[in-house]
C-alpha cells in the first residue's frame, strides 16, 4: 500500500512513472480544488511536465473518487466537487517526497457519511487561526463535520445579540484548576488567573469559519449544551434556573446542578433565540443541543418542575429531560434543522427525528435498540475515541480497531464516528498537538476504510513513513514510542489493565505527563 491516509478501498500500481507537481497542468470541472490548495502541490523542481484533468462521473458514490493514470497523465473522475477534492487530497500524498510516483489506479468512497471532530472551545478558547489549521488538516484526511462544542460550564464562547451578557460575562471565570486531582479538591488554587476575558467568537467570526470550512467540504455543526453544562449562562440570566441564585462561570471542572428550568417560560425563550440567532449562520441541517450529564436534583426540589411532571403524566427526571428536548425538536423542526444529543437524550418519549451521538458504555445498548427501531446514530465512544485521554489509557491501537461491531451496531444504522477533543487540560497548541493529530489518523481511517481494509500495523507503517510530510504541512505528530502507550519505566512489560491503571494515577494527577517525556 502506498502512504495515503486514509486507505483507499482499491489500489493498484500500473506500469509507468507519474509527476503531480507545479509543473502539472489542471483542467476539468472543480479546478477551484487545485487552486484552494496550490501550496500543498510539490514544486519538484525536475520535474516533467504532465497534465491532471477532472471529470464528471456520475456513477461514482457521493465523495468518492477514481484515479487512473496513463501515459504520464492524471485522470480524477469524480461524480461532485468532494471526491475532487479527496482525489486531489490523495495526489498531494502520492506526491509527499516531491519525486514521480508509480502509476496507480484507485477507485475509492467513504464508509461512513459522517466522518467529525469535534472541538471543545468552552473550557479554553481556540483562535480562528487554529481553528483554520484544523480545517485544513481535516480536508486532506478527508474528514467533513466539524462539531463546535460553544458552551459549557466553564465558558459561554459565541456572541448571542439578544443576550449580549453571555460573552462579556459567560466568557470569563476566576481560574482553571491545575488537573483532575485540583479538580475534586474545591479547595484547591489555580494553575492561573481570569481566564476567558474577550475570548468569544463574534457571529462574523462564525460565519467565516463556516464559509472557510465549506470551501473545503466540512460542515460545521454548532453545539449549545442544554439543559445541564449550562452554568455559564445561568451565571448572566439566573431566571432561567430553578432557583434564580445567583453564581459565578464554574472555575472547576466536572458535572455540576446547575440545569435551565423545564417549567419556566423564560428558559424556552433563552435557548429559542439562541437557536434562531445560530441558524442564521450555521447553515447546517444539523444543531447539537448537548444533553449530556444532566443532574436532578435542582428539577426534583423545583415546586414548578414538580408540578409539571404531574400535569403531564412524566414518571422520572428522564421523562421531564425528554419533555424538554422535544420543545427545542419541535423549534429546530421549524428552522429546518434536526436535533442531534448525546446518547442521555434517549428515552421512549423522546421524538424519533433526534439523532443520538453515543459516547459512554452504559448507553450502548439503548443506542443500538434505538438505532435499530428509530434511527441512526453517531459513534463517539469515549474509551476509544476521547483524545485528550493519555496513551497510556487509550493508545493509537485501541482508537484505530475500533469497530460499531463491538457493541451490536450495524452499518445500516449508523450515521458515522466522531473524535471529540474535550480541552479542560489542553491550554496551548502543543498540548492539542501531541493530544490530537495522531489520533486523527486513526478516526479518519475508522471513518473511510472498510473494516476489511484496515490493518493496524499497516496504518503505523504509513503514519511514520509520512510523518516528515505531515511535519512539512505544520501537522505534529506524538512520537510513536508515545502513541503506542508505552509512556513509562516498565509500561510495555505490563498487562492493559496495569499499564491503564497507573497511566490513569499519573494523567490524574498531571494530564501533562506524557508530554513532559518529549520537545518537539
Amino acid at each position: 500500500m502506498a502512504n495515503i491516509i486514509p486507505r483507499p478501498a482499491f489500489f493498484k500500481n500500473v506500469d509507468g512513472k507519474v509527476w503531480f507537481s507545479k509543473k502539472t497542468a489542471i483542467y476539468g470541472e472543480f479546478c477551484e480544488v487545485a487552486e484552494l490548495f496550490d501550496h500543498l502541490i510539490p514544486e519538484a523542481v525536475d520535474a516533467e511536465e504532465n497534465s491532471l484533468t477532472f471529470i464528471v462521473d456520475k456513477d461514482i458514490a457521493c465523495e468518492g473518487y477514481k484515479i487512473v493514470c496513463n501515459n504520464g497523465d492524471i485522470n480524477v473522475f469524480c461524480a461532485d466537487k468532494a471526491g475532487a477534492l479527496y482525489g486531489f487530497m490523495t495526489l498531494v500524498q502520492l506526491a509527499a517526497e516531491g519525486e514521480s510516483f508509480d502509476a496507480v489506479v484507485i477507485n475509492d468512497a467513504p464508509k461512513y457519511t459522517w466522518r467529525g471532530f469535534m472541538l471543545d472551545c468552552s473550557r479554553h478558547f481556540w483562535s480562528m487561526d487554529k481553528l483554520k489549521q484544523i480545517l485544513d488538516y481535516m480536508a486532506s484526511i478527508k474528514m467533513n463535520v466539524f462539531h463546535w462544542h460553544l458552551a459549557d460550564d466553564q465558558g459561554w464562547r459565541i456572541e448571542i445579540k439578544k443576550y449580549p451578557l453571555l460573552t462579556e460575562k459567560g466568557a470569563i471565570r476566576k481560574g482553571t484548576p491545575y488537573s483532575v486531582a485540583h479538580m475534586r479538591d474545591k479547595e484547591s488554587t489555580y494553575n492561573e488567573g481570569e481566564y476567558g476575558r474577550g475570548l468569544f467568537y463574534s457571529q462574523e467570526d462564525a460565519r467565516e469559519i463556516v464559509a472557510y470550512a465549506a470551501k473545503r467540504n466540512i460542515m460545521v455543526v454548532p453545539e449549545i449544551d442544554v439543559p445541564g453544562h449550562a452554568t455559564a449562562a445561568i451565571a448572566c440570566y439566573p431566571e432561567i434556573s430553578c432557583d434564580n441564585r445567583i453564581i459565578d462561570v464554574e472555575p472547576h471542572f466536572g458535572i455540576f446542578k446547575n440545569n435551565l428550568c423545564c417549567s419556566k417560560p423564560q428558559s424556552y425563550e433563552f435557548i429559542k433565540t439562541v437557536i434562531d440567532e445560530l441558524c442564521e449562520i450555521f447553515p447546517a441541517p444539523y444543531f447539537h443541543i448537548g444533553g449530556d450529564e444532566v443532574e436532578s436534583e435542582q428539577w426534583d426540589n423545583c415546586p414548578s418542575c414538580q408540578a409539571l411532571m404531574k400535569k403531564e403524566g412524566l414518571r422520572d427526571h428522564v421523562e421531564l429531560h425528554g419533555y424538554f428536548n422535544n420543545i427545542l425538536v419541535e423549534h429546530l423542526k421549524s428552522k429546518g434543522r434536526q436535533t442531534i444529543g448525546w446518547n442521555e437524550i434517549i428515552s421512549d418519549k423522546m421524538d424519533q427525528t433526534a439523532i443520538p451521538q453515543v459516547w459512554t458504555t452504559r448507553g450502548a445498548e439503548k443506542a443500538v435498540e434505538w438505532s435499530k427501531t428509530k434511527g441512526p446514530v453517531i459513534l463517539t465512544q469515549y474509551n476509544y475515541f476521547y483524545s485528550d485521554m493519555a496513551f497510556s489509557l487509550i493508545p493509537l491501537s485501541k482508537t484505530y480497531n475500533y469497530s460499531p461491531y463491538f457493541e451490536g451496531f450495524e452499518d445500516a444504522n449508523i450515521l458515522g464516528v466522531e473524535m471529540p477533543q474535550w480541552c479542560e487540560y489542553i491550554p496551548h497548541d502543543k498540548k492539542f498537538d501531541f493530544q490530537t493529530f495522531v489520533r486523527l489518523l486513526a478516526v479518519s481511517e475508522v471513518g473511510w476504510t472498510d473494516v476489511k481494509n484496515k490493518h493496524y500495523e499497516d496504518f503505523e507503517t504509513r503514519v511514520e513513513k509520512m510523518r516528515p510530510y505531515f511535519k512539512s504541512i505544520g501537522i505534529n505528530l506524538a512520537p510513536k514510542r508515545i502513541y503506542c502507550g508505552n509512556t513509562f519505566m516498565g509500561a510495555d512489560n505490563m498487562t492493559e489493565e496495569k499499564r491503564k491503571e497507573k497511566g490513569r494515577f499519573l494523567w490524574s494527577r498531571n494530564p501533562y505527563y506524557e508530554l513532559e517525556l518529549l520537545d518537539y
